[in-house]
């Protein structure tokens, strides 16, 4: 009896040991040997690293509170939960220790666990997995669900998980202007996390600076529109804006996903400055255009302070548009492009992108919509929609373009769109348009509302706070706030809180006024007024006023009309009277009106010229001689007289051989026996052949010949000559 009472207590331990996992057999049991499958063993292991599945996923959040891990499964694009305790094995891709607070969202990890009971039995960090940190060349954007990062092409599946501050996002949160890490296996992107987000600056009081150019950091270099919102890394930087060769700064802190509104009303603009730039561009022969003009980099180009555009484009070459800040007198700066090479083609996992073409550049307008490198010819006709949320101020690469719902024509490549609505939360997307030949239509998630908190007033409204005005009406209405004209058919505005008049004026018709309540409550409001107009009553005495009907400027003559005050009526038989162009009001150099450059002042001159003998005088036709000026080229003539003839004692003249003629039969009144070679022959050039010689044998004397025919004028001749040219230099213009 008592040897089968240990017999069966011998065989119940076996069993238990058995069953428990406490033999060298069991410690296998239930191990997953393939860990890209979940095996389901049907039973649960109790010790510590047993499992009975495996997956490679996506860490999504981490809640240290309840010890779970929430992952997504990229293979099935499920997510699911699973706890941890003292016995889950964390490691990092080296097998080294690791705790569960260093996992991150966006970690793509290999996980071990119990799946009946959900327990997570290890994670490590992926050894398979690539990780790229603080990118800023990137686009999520590319054909047949491709992304880019620097050069090369990933696969971009539709479940990426996206990360921002902790949270789930999606692709198009991120913008341009973020930067991000991203993980992966192979081609194909796991996970992006955003590191580094963006904010947004508005400038005030920026009238005087509209046309100019900001530039904040090395982030963002763009021209400076009306009622722009530009999109921001966050951050410390200093702002640059600069209009007509004069610029100024000032320092701004940008906040993740938070406004700031920078005066510039104060700003004080220094006086224009100018550098020299020496420019050493690879290959020679490329051509060079700064702020589309064609430069000649052979010599220094002066350029005045601030931000220019540089574009260079060579045959056989990639071209390069890039942005220069000048700064300083003197500055050297170099080029090199990169030579023209054919687009590989990529494949990716197992899809090959076949149909991808190349982007090619868009010509900027003056309003220059948009900097980015993306940016494609447009398709004419084609157009993108932004339908919600509705009410909210809509911004397309940082230019305001109106209250949703609103449209815009479609432009090829990648643009950020941007919503604004005082009180609530500035979002920011990024859409990713195509040559399709189709409209697209968006519909965004509605604004979150601002929240103050504590000593956290970000989205409140003060009294002095301003609410931004919209009002909307018919085509060729003019829109007058406290009799001041705001805008026609549409207007934006700011004001603070208060009753305001506003009256919509029509042409032939009775004025309409209307009372603006504006609350504090309500900082974003939109007026739609179609007012019933009154056709204004034909009996009535005209009060007639001067209005301009176009303003004049600085070389072209304006236009005023009379018009009736009561009901906008032309005064009859009257002709729009010109208002004279203001003229130019030129300081240091410039235009203070429209900018134009004054033409430079002629410098005061002295000429010195040069004699050049144009025409050889002969016996009896004068020569001509030229005088030029070395510098300025200025020229005038004078005549030489002629020579006369020089006859020797064969009777023929020494420079022309005319033989002498008898003085019987007379002369030509042109020729002296003497030869007189200053002498025109017309006046007595040369002796009478009739008057005896000197020695009184009537033969000619030798040395009085000789004396005669010399060319070197009198004293009296040179001094003449010299104040003639002086005469001439003086009174004639430089050419």
């Amino acid at each position: 009896m008592y040897r089968r009472f240990i017999s069966t207590i011998a065989m119940m331990m076996v069993m238990t040991l058995t069953l428990t996992g406490c033999t060298s057999e069991a410690s296998n049991v239930g191990v997953a040997k393939d860990k890209g499958q979940a095996v389901d063993t049907g039973f649960t292991v109790a010790t510590a690293g047993s499992y009975d599945s495996a997956d490679t996923a996506v860490v999504i959040s981490t809640d240290q509170e309840n010890s779970a891990v929430v992952f997504m499964n990229m293979e099935t694009g499920k997510q699911y939960t699973l706890y941890y305790d003292g016995t889950t094995y964390v490691k990092d891709k080296h097998d080294g220790p690791m705790t569960i607070s260093q996992v991150e969202p966006g970690d793509v990890v290999d996980v071990t666990f119990l799946k009946g009971k959900k327990r997570l039995a290890s994670i490590k960090q992926s050894p398979q997995a690539w990780v790229y940190d603080g990118i800023e060349n990137y686009d999520f954007g590319g054909p047949n669900k491709t992304a880019s990062i620097g050069s090369t092409t990933y696969s971009l599946p539709d479940d990426v998980v996206v990360m921002s501050e902790g949270r789930r996002s999606e692709v198009m949160d991120v913008v341009a202007q973020d930067v991000v890490t991203v993980s992966g296996i192979d081609h194909k992107i796991y996970s992006i996390n955003v590191e580094r987000g963006h904010g947004y600056l508005r400038l005030k009081n920026d009238q005087a600076l509209i046309g100019g150019w900001i530039e904040v950091g090395n982030s963002v270099i763009r021209e400076i529109t009306e009622d722009m919102l530009l999109v921001v890394p966050e951050g410390s930087y200093q702002v640059l804006l600069s209009h007509n060769g004069v610029s100024g700064s000032k320092d701004v802190v940008i906040e993740r996903n938070k406004e700031v509104v920078l005066d510039v009303s104060d700003l004080e603009i220094p006086e224009s400055r100018t550098g020299r730039i020496l420019f050493s561009v690879t290959p020679e022969t490329a051509k060079v255009s700064i702020d589309g003009n064609v430069v000649d980099i052979s010599r220094a180009v002066e350029l005045p302070y601030g931000i220019h555009q540089i574009h260079l484009e060579a045959k056989g070459y990639d071209s390069l548009t890039k942005y220069i800040q000048v700064g300083s007198e003197y500055a050297t700066i170099s080029f090199e492009l990169e030579e023209e090479r054919e687009e590989d083609r990529r494949t990716v996992s197992s899809n090959t992108v076949d149909d991808y073409q190349p982007a090619e550049p868009v010509e900027q307008e003056n309003n220059l919509e948009s900097l980015s490198g993306n940016a494609l010819n447009a398709k004419s006709g084609d157009r993108v929609y932004i339908d919600s949320p509705k009410n909210v101020e809509v911004y397309l690469d940082g230019n305001y373009i109106g209250i949703s719902p609103v449209s815009f024509g479609k432009t090829v490549g990648s643009h950020t769109i941007t919503l604004r609505k005082s009180g609530y939360k500035t979002r920011s997307y990024t859409i990713y348009l195509y040559n399709d030949g189709k409209d697209t239509t968006y519909s965004f998630s509605e604004l979150e509302q601002e929240t103050v908190s504590g000593n956290d007033t970000s989205g409140s409204l003060s009294e002095n706070s301003l609410i931004k005005v919209n009002v909307e009406t018919q085509e060729d209405v003019d829109i007058y706030l406290g009799g001041e004209h705001i805008g026609t058919a549409r207007a934006v505005f700011e004001r603070k809180a208060g009753s305001y008049l506003i009256t919509l004026k029509k042409e032939g018709y009775k004025s309409v006024t209307y009372k603006l309540e504006l609350e504090i409550s309500k900082p974003n409001v939109l007026y739609n007024l179609e007012p019933m107009w009154e056709p204004v009553e034909e009996d009535h005495e005209h009060d007639y006023a001067e209005e301009i009907i176009r303003e004049p400027t600085c070389t072209e003559d304006g236009e005023k009309v009379l018009k009736c005050k009561v009901c906008g009526k032309t005064k009859p038989e009257t002709e729009p009277e010109p208002i004279p162009a203001t003229g130019h009001r030129y300081k240091d150099g410039k235009c203070e009106v429209c900018g134009e450059d004054e033409e430079p002042k002629e410098p005061e001159h002295k000429h010195s010229y040069e004699e050049t003998i144009t025409k050889e005088a002969t016996c009896t036709e004068e020569g001509v001689k030229t005088f030029t000026c070395k510098e300025c080229k200025d020229s005038y003539t004078e005549p030489i007289p002629a020579k006369g003839h020089s006859y020797g004692e064969d009777g023929k003249c020494t420079y022309c051989g005319k033989t002498k003629p008898n003085p019987d039969e007379g002369g030509d009144g042109n020729e002296g026996e003497g030869g007189n070679q200053g002498g025109a022959g017309n006046e007595g050039g040369g002796e009478d052949p009739n008057k005896p010689d000197s020695s009184g044998d009537g033969k000619e004397n030798p040395s009085t010949s000789t004396s005669s025919t010399s060319t070197k004028p009198s004293e009296d001749t040179t001094v003449s000559a010299a104040q003639r040219i002086t005469l001439n230099s003086a009174s004639r213009r430089r050419r």
